[in-house]
C-alpha cells in the first residue's frame, strides 16, 4: 500500500527565538527530552520563561496543544503564559490546557459528572456558601448552634477541607490541629457526611470537590483514567512545591496513565505553604519517585544584585535539607543590603517611611517599593505613621470582587437561573425579603426541592401560603424578578441577565442593606460590561468562582492607579519583585514565628519565608528590627534580632546606625 507522509514545521522562528532568548541552562531544560524531569528554578532565574519555551518546544517538535496539560497556582500565572506563549506558537497557544488545579477540574468534571451522581450545570460553592451550608448539615447532624462549646461552621470547614486535601483522616486531623473539636469528632464526621448529601442534592460542589471527585473518577472510572491519560500526553506543574497530597495524586497518576510524560517546575526553598496543607516531600522526593528523572537547574538570577543574591544565597545555606543550588546574579554590583536596629517599633516606622520618601526622591515610584512582614499584625503602627505621613499605600489583602456581598448576591440570582436546585443561593435571596428568617427561608426551599419544576413550584399559591402574609408582596416582586431574568435567555445574553437584577428591586436592596450604595450599584453595572464578553451564563458563573486573583477595589485619580506604597505578608508578596525593599519586625518569637519553630520542620520553613521575603528584591533591601517590644497590654520587654540576621555572615550586609538630629526650635518665628 502507498504511504503518503505529512511533513509538519515548527511555529516560523521557534528554534532562533529559543537560541537566542535562552541562557545554556535554561535551554536545556525547556527541551529536556521526555521523561520525567524536574526543573529547580531560583528565583528571578526566568522560571515562567522556561516553562513557556518548554511548552512552545514541545508544540514545535510536534505535540499537539490540546495534548498539553499545564496546571499552575494562580489565573494569573496562566494567563500570562499562554500570552507569552501565543508569541512563539501563534494560535495554537489557546489550544493547551492551561489553568489552575480548580479551573482544569472544573472543566473536566462537567464532562463525567452524572458519573459522581452530579448534573453537568453544578454550580460551585464559595467559602461562604459553605459554611452556609455546613451550619445546616450540623444540624442534620445534632450539632446545636446554641451549644456554645460546639465547633463552628468555620471550623469543621477548615478541618474537612485540611483532611481531604492532605489525604488524611477527619480523626487524625483533629486530633493533631484542632485539639479543641476532640470530643466533637463523631458529631463533626457525621456532618461531614450531611454536607457531602446536601450538596450532592443541591447540584453542587465546593472547591475541594472539584479536586476530590476529579480524583474519584480517575480511580473509580478506569475508563475516565485512559481517556485522560490519553488526552494529556505532557503534564506540566508550576510551583511543585506547593502542591499538596491530593493534588500530586492527580498529575502522578494522570501522567502514568498516559505517556509518562511528567515535568516539575519549582523551587523548594520556596516551600512556604505547609498550612494551607502543601507536602515539601512532593518536590524533595520528586526523583525518588520517579527514578531516572533528570534534574535541571536554573542558578542565574536576574532579579536581583550580586549582593542580595549573596545574602539569599547564604541564608537558605543553613537548612538542612533541599537541593544544592549556587545562585549567581547576573546584574552589576549595588549596595549591600542594610540591617538597622531601632529603640521600638514606633523608631522603626519612622526609619521606613523617611527611607520611602527619600527614595521616592530619587525618582523611585512608590509602587516599585514594599514592606514586607511575616505577621499581619506586624504592619498596624507602620500605616499609622504612613498616614501621619501621607504617604498613600495599599494592603495586599482584601475581598476578591466575587466574595464582595453585593457581587455575590448578583451571582446568586444567576446560580439559581442556571441551576434551580441551588439551596445557598435560594437562601441568600429569600432572606432579603422582609419577614423570611432562616426558618422561613427553609420552608420556601423544601417546596422549591420537592418540585420538578422549582420555578413553577415557586409561583405557585402553596409556596405563597408558606410565606408570612406580611411579606406576601415582597416576595410576588421577588418571584417577578426572577421571571424578568429568566426571560432575558440568560444562558446566551448573561449581561442582559444582570441588567435585568438591577432592573428589578434588587437595586432597592443595595440602598437599604448596604453603604456606598451608588457604588455598588456600578459594580453591578461594571460586572454587566464584564458579562458581555461571555456567550455562555454557566462559563461565565463558573471563571468568576474560579477567580482567586480578581479583586475589587476602588481607584481613585481617575481609570489609571494611583502611585502605592505595597504593604504585604511574605506569604502575599511570594512570586513578585520590586526595586526597595524593607522587611520590618525581624525579631525572634516573631520573625521566625514562634508557634511555627515548636512544630516538626517549622524553623527550616520559616527560613524558607525569609528567603523568599529577601528574594523579592531587585536593587535595595533594607532589614529592620526594635530593640523593644510591646505584646498588647502587657509590659515592653528586650527583643532578640531574629537568628536569621545572626547566623549569616555580618560582611554580607551593611550594619546601619540610627542618629538623630533635631530641627532647632525657632520661638521668635512667627
Amino acid at each position: 500500500m502507498r504511504k503518503i507522509t505529512l511533513k509538519h514545521s515548527p511555529p516560523a522562528g521557534l528554534a532562533r527565538k529559543l537560541a537566542d532568548d535562552l541562557n545554556p541552562s535554561q535551554r536545556e531544560a525547556a527541551s529536556a527530552p521526555d521523561g520525567c524531569n524536574l526543573i529547580l528554578a531560583g528565583p528571578g532565574s526566568g522560571k515562567t520563561r522556561v516553562v513557556t519555551y518548554r511548552v512552545a518546544w514541545l508544540i514545535g517538535r510536534g505535540a499537539p496543544a490540546e495534548s498539553i496539560l499545564l496546571v499552575t497556582f494562580t489565573r494569573r500565572a496562566a494567563r500570562e503564559m499562554v500570552e507569552r506563549l501565543g508569541g512563539l506558537v501563534g494560535a495554537r497557544a489557546g489550544r493547551v490546557w492551561a489553568g489552575t488545579f480548580h479551573h482544569v477540574g472544573n472543566r473536566l468534571l462537567r464532562r463525567s459528572a452524572r458519573e459522581l451522581g452530579f448534573e453537568s450545570n453544578f454550580t460551585i460553592l464559595d467559602s461562604e456558601d459553605q459554611k452556609d451550608l455546613i451550619g445546616l448539615a450540623m444540624t442534620d447532624a445534632g450539632l446545636s448552634s446554641k451549644d456554645k462549646l460546639a465547633p463552628k461552621p468555620a471550623q469543621v470547614q477548615h478541618v474537612l477541607s485540611f483532611a481531604l486535601n492532605t489525604r488524611r483522616t477527619l480523626e487524625d486531623v483533629i486530633a493533631e490541629t484542632a485539639g479543641e473539636l476532640v470530643a466533637w469528632t463523631d458529631h463533626v464526621r457525621h456532618a461531614a457526611a450531611a454536607y457531602a448529601a446536601r450538596k450532592q442534592a443541591a447540584n453542587c460542589m465546593d472547591y475541594d470537590d472539584l479536586l476530590v471527585l476529579w480524583l474519584k473518577l480517575l480511580n473509580e472510572h478506569p475508563a475516565r483514567l485512559a481517556e485522560q491519560g490519553k488526552m494529556f500526553q505532557h503534564v506540566l506543574v508550576d510551583e511543585m512545591q506547593d502542591t499538596n497530597a491530593l493534588q500530586i495524586e492527580i498529575v502522578e497518576k494522570l501522567a502514568a496513565a498516559g505517556s509518562g510524560n511528567l515535568t516539575a517546575v519549582g523551587d523548594d526553598a520556596q516551600s512556604i505553604y505547609r498550612f494551607r496543607g502543601a507536602n515539601y516531600d512532593n518536590i524533595l522526593k520528586f526523583p525518588d519517585r520517579h527514578p531516572g528523572a533528570r534534574t535541571f537547574k536554573l542558578e542565574v538570577n536576574y532579579r536581583s544584585t550580586p549582593q542580595i543574591v549573596a545574602l539569599t544565597r547564604a541564608s537558605i545555606a543553613h537548612n538542612h535539607t533541599g537541593f544544592p543550588k549556587e545562585l549567581v546574579s547576573a546584574r552589576g554590583d549595588g549596595p549591600k543590603p542594610a540591617v538597622v536596629a531601632t529603640a521600638d517599633v514606633y523608631e522603626e516606622a519612622a526609619l521606613v517611611c523617611q527611607q520611602i520618601l527619600e527614595t521616592r526622591d530619587r525618582d523611585v515610584p512608590l509602587a516599585e517599593m514594599a514592606v514586607l512582614y511575616r505577621n499581619h499584625y506586624d504592619s498596624v503602627v507602620l500605616q499609622g505613621e504612613l498616614l501621619a505621613r501621607g504617604i498613600p499605600y495599599n494592603v495586599r489583602s482584601g475581598v476578591r470582587f466575587f466574595e464582595q456581598a453585593h457581587v455575590k448576591d448578583v451571582l446568586a440570582f444567576l446560580r439559581v437561573v442556571l441551576n434551580p436546585r441551588d439551596e445557598a443561593s435560594w437562601r441568600r435571596l429569600l432572606l432579603f425579603l422582609p419577614g423570611i428568617g432562616p426558618a422561613k427561608a427553609g420552608a420556601v426551599h423544601r417546596l422549591l426541592a420537592a418540585s420538578a419544576d422549582p420555578f413553577k413550584a415557586l409561583a405557585s399559591a402553596e409556596t405563597m401560603a408558606a410565606v408570612p402574609t406580611k411579606s406576601r408582596g415582597p416576595f410576588a416582586a421577588f418571584v417577578n424578578d426572577i421571571n424578568l431574568i429568566r426571560a432575558t435567555d440568560p444562558e446566551k445574553h448573561p449581561a442582559d441577565a444582570i441588567q435585568a437584577v438591577l432592573a428589578g428591586g434588587y437595586k432597592a436592596t443595595i440602598r437599604q442593606r448596604y453603604d456606598r450604595a451608588e457604588n455598588r450599584i456600578k459594580d453591578v453595572e461594571q460586572f454587566a460590561v464584564l458579562a458581555a464578553k461571555y456567550d455562555s451564563l454557566e462559563r461565565l458563573v463558573g471563571e468568576l468562582m474560579l477567580a482567586g486573583d480578581l479583586y475589587g477595589a476602588d481607584v481613585e485619580g481617575g481609570d489609571e492607579p494611583r502611585d502605592l506604597l505595597v504593604l504585604s505578608s511574605v506569604h502575599q508578596a511570594k512570586g513578585l519583585e520590586w526595586s526597595s525593599v524593607f522587611v520590618v519586625r525581624l525579631v525572634d518569637d516573631g520573625f521566625p514565628n514562634r508557634r511555627a519553630t515548636d512544630e516538626p520542620g517549622g524553623e527550616e520553613e520559616e527560613r524558607r519565608i525569609f528567603y523568599v521575603a529577601v528574594s523579592r528584591a531587585k536593587d535595595e533591601l533594607m532589614l529592620t528590627y526594635p530593640s523593644t517590644v510591646s505584646r498588647g497590654f502587657g509590659p515592653t520587654t528586650f527583643s532578640t534580632p531574629s537568628r536569621f540576621l545572626t547566623e549569616v555572615d555580618p560582611d554580607l550586609f551593611e550594619r546601619v546606625a540610627l542618629e538623630h538630629e533635631f530641627e532647632s526650635l525657632d520661638i521668635n518665628k512667627e
